[in-house]
């Protein structure tokens, strides 16, 4: 295997070197990417989705036996299409 000497100043250049290469590789890929948006909240659905899980739940939190979190969506849209 060959011997490679460097000198510190030589080393620390080409350190300086990559890491300025990967920076501008990364803002590059951050422009290209447009932002998600985020769906606007619906009120109704969340005081459906309260009501839903006091009906389908326990007083300690958990599903009663034989219902799924798909049950307790399924009331809460049921009990939103009520509500409009």
């Amino acid at each position: 295997m060959a011997d490679v000497t460097m000198t510190l100043e030589e080393y620390e250049a080409l350190r300086r070197l990559i890491t300025s290469e990967r920076e501008s590789e990364g803002a590059t890929l951050a422009q290209e990417q447009p932002k998600k948006r985020r769906s606007k909240k619906n009120p109704k659905l969340k005081q459906a989705l309260t009501e839903a899980n006091r009906r389908m739940r326990l007083k300690s939190g958990a599903l009663r036996k034989g219902k799924t979190q798909a049950d307790v969506m399924r009331l809460a849209h049921k009990l939103m299409k009520k509500m409009k």
